[in-house]
């Protein structure tokens, strides 16, 4: 790639006295006067963007030129000189010189070499937050995609980011605009809850079912439905509002999912907590009042309207993160369901409020969780085909623009008799989920994408392979549920 950059002569922009000083001579004062022989002419060599010298490569009617203490000369011998000019990471220059220099001396500022373009989806969707590498050099793109690599020189081109394929590839510099999809992570996980980790008999049976199947990754319930904490969280609220239960130590499990190349995902529950609503009601869901209004479970919810309520759930995900998950996944991040006639929030209960506070949440655990972890969301199967928030503030358009992953419930009990014409939905499973996601794609407006929750129980295992089956064919994943790790070989995938 050779094109013709900004040089300084004469009173043209070649170098005359205005780039060389008075006398009209470059940096090392070398140029000889035409008095005493042939006169000499001294080449610069410096970047476009800063000004400064640069290592350069000059080649003069075929012949390298090399420096002298630094400075590169070459005689005058009265006829045309054809000059090649270059530098690892900038745009070469070809030159002819048919007349001696005013100053005897030549600038030439060389275009650093721009390597840019978009990096997207699978689906050609903006990817925002991917790490492109080449050599020393990085850049995170934009909200668009956008990347730009400066004084790019041939070599190895790392894409890098959570929640999808590392992906490395040789760049020859022959083209300096790459539009490049990435792929994502395809996940098949199951959940294991704290008393599954803490009883090594099952935790190791579902570490050998793993062995022994498709599965490639674990979710660990980290912070569970009623707000106890289940491990040893150094977290100074946790031990204050008394909600940490250790059931096992982080480290252990993260060392045996990394024996068996699990993909490791920390769940953690966020606005429906006992204990942090209890010791923090002023942060709390409450009745007209001042009492805790509690959801048809008996549990109390924190305000999604409150961001004073989020700090604590974001600061127990960032530190499963830093640990070493791989992802966190948010659960109970909704408004509550039940009656609420009786019930005050801080907020407005519309849907545009209801939407708003759950993206802020999620925007704000996003900044503080990446790039170091993938982070996704659980919400319900429903809103994908529902033309609202369902009432909990969960809007997938939304949702899809402020984490990496969107977990809906596809599970057949979650939809009555008579949903869509159908008699019985769990004699439907695999139209319930397929439908579901296809009515969910187009709302995948950001930079998510979908990686369900299925279902253990009211299905047969023919079933669940077959929903399986169907949710792989998208190659976006799954997660697999069960209460008490009633996993058998016969309702996972072969490996």
């Amino acid at each position: 790639m050779k094109r013709t950059l900004i040089l300084c002569i004469g009173a043209l922009a070649f170098v005359a006295s205005s780039c060389t000083g008075m006398n009209g001579m470059g940096p090392g004062n070398a140029v000889i006067p035409p008095e005493q022989g042939n006169p000499m002419v001294e080449i610069v060599v410096v970047a476009a963007d800063d000004l400064d010298v640069i290592p350069s490569t000059v080649v003069a009617n075929g012949s390298g030129i090399s420096p002298i203490d630094g400075i590169r000369v070459l005689p005058w011998e009265r006829q045309t000189i054809e000059l090649v000019v270059s530098s690892p990471g900038f745009e070469s220059i070809d030159y002819r010189i048919e007349e001696y220099p005013e100053g005897g001396s030549v600038e030439f500022r060389l275009e650093p070499v721009v390597l840019q373009g978009r990096i997207t989806t699978h689906d050609g969707r903006p990817l925002p937050g991917a790490l492109v590498q080449l050599g020393d050099d990085e850049d995170r793109t934009d909200n668009e995609g956008r990347y730009a690599l400066e004084r790019a020189t041939s070599g190895t081109i790392t894409l890098s980011r959570p929640a999808w394929q590392t992906k490395q590839f040789e760049w020859d510099g022959s083209v300096v605009s790459l539009d490049i999809p990435m792929e994502r992570i395809v996940v098949k996980a199951l959940r294991a809850s704290a008393t599954d980790i803490a009883d090594t008999t099952v935790w190791n049976r579902l570490l050998d079912l793993a062995d022994g199947s498709a599965i490639n990754g674990v979710v660990v319930d980290l912070k569970g439905e009623d707000g106890t904490v289940l491990y040893g969280s150094k977290i100074a609220e946790a031990a204050s509002v008394g909600a940490i239960a250790e059931h096992f130590r982080i480290e252990d499990v993260l060392s045996d999912a990394a024996a068996h190349d699990l993909y490791t995902i920390g769940r953690i529950g966020v606005f429906q907590d006992n204990f942090y609503a209890v010791a923090q009601p002023e942060h709390a869901v409450t009745t007209p009042s001042g009492e805790l209004w509690r959801a048809p479970n008996g549990y109390a919810w924190l305000d999604p309207s409150d961001p004073a309520g989020y700090e604590y759930s974001i600061a127990i995900a960032e530190e499963a993160c830093l640990r070493g998950f791989d992802e966190i996944q948010f659960d109970f991040v909704s408004w509550p369901i039940g009656d609420l006639n009786n019930a005050v929030f801080d907020g407005e209960y519309n849907q545009e409020v209801r939407v708003g506070a759950i993206t802020a949440f999620l925007d704000r655990a996003y900044s503080v969780l990446h790039p170091d972890c993938a982070v996704s969301v659980t919400l319900l199967g429903i809103v994908l085909e529902s033309g609202t928030d369902e009432g909990v503030g969960q809007e997938p358009e939304a949702m899809s623009g402020a984490v990496d992953v969107l977990s809906p419930t596809l599970y057949t009990t979650n939809y009555g008799k008579g949903w869509k014409g159908m008699d019985d939905p769990d004699e439907h499973a695999i139209e319930v989920v397929t439908t579901a996601l296809d009515g969910g794609k187009p709302k995948l407006v950001g930079f998510a994408y979908f990686r369900p929750w299925l279902q253990t129980w009211a299905i047969s295992e023919t079933d669940q392979r077959a929903v399986q089956s169907a949710v792989s064919d998208e190659d976006m994943g799954w997660l697999l549920w069960s209460n008490n790790a009633g996993y058998t070989r016969a309702m996972l995938p072969p490996r």
